[in-house]
């Protein structure tokens, strides 16, 4: 039987290919400008050193790559290797900036207080216990760090009627507009 977390990586290994093409279409496109300037915003000071990064979750490696072109001090953690074999071909010229490593979000192999900011992107709607996760982050974030966590509630719409409706038609509202649904062929067995 498959335990919570062999789910989450073999869903994530299946995916890694995609949500990697879209991650790469963002890093090449203003959004990762925009992610630049609201992260710059609430990051914290740092003197006389380099901000020290942790990406939590990097998937196919956009906030480490996002981060490293800052000139920031970047650790790039996930649990699948799938993932992390995308985020080091995705980083280019910032792969030698960037430490990438592979651990579980509930339980990082880092010394106590030792990350001044702490980023993450569509991760928590897949951890199995987010409180243990964020006492964890909390445990690695330097006095006056800060965590800046990115999410959403993405797969509600299986679960909650009213939120079905509303995705539907945000489809038809996608395709009548002709924009870009990346809803469209999305897993949703996960």
């Amino acid at each position: 039987m498959e335990n919570i977390l062999e789910k989450v990586e073999n869903y994530w290994d299946k995916r890694s290919e995609g949500y990697s093409e879209v991650n790469v279409a963002e890093l090449n496109s203003y959004k990762m400008d925009v992610w630049k300037e609201l992260i710059n915003r609430h990051k914290p000071a740092v003197i006389g050193r380099k901000l020290k990064v942790l990406d939590i979750g990097t998937g196919p490696g956009f906030f480490a790559i996002t981060m490293a072109s800052c000139g920031y001090d970047v650790t790039a953690v996930d649990y699948t290797d799938a993932m992390l074999h995308k985020a080091k071909q995705n980083a280019g010229y910032y792969r030698n900036q960037i430490n990438f490593m592979q651990m579980d979000a509930h339980h990082l192999s880092f010394e106590d207080n030792c990350f001044d900011l702490i980023v993450t992107r569509n991760l928590t709607w897949n951890l199995e216990r987010p409180d243990d996760a964020y006492k964890e982050w909390h445990r690695v974030l330097a006095p006056g760090g800060r965590i800046l966590n990115f999410d959403a509630n993405w797969y509600l719409h299986l679960y909650d009627g009213e939120k079905r409706q509303e995705y539907f038609n945000d489809r038809i509202k996608s395709e009548e507009a002709g924009v870009n649904d990346h809803y469209v062929n999305t897993d949703t067995k996960a």
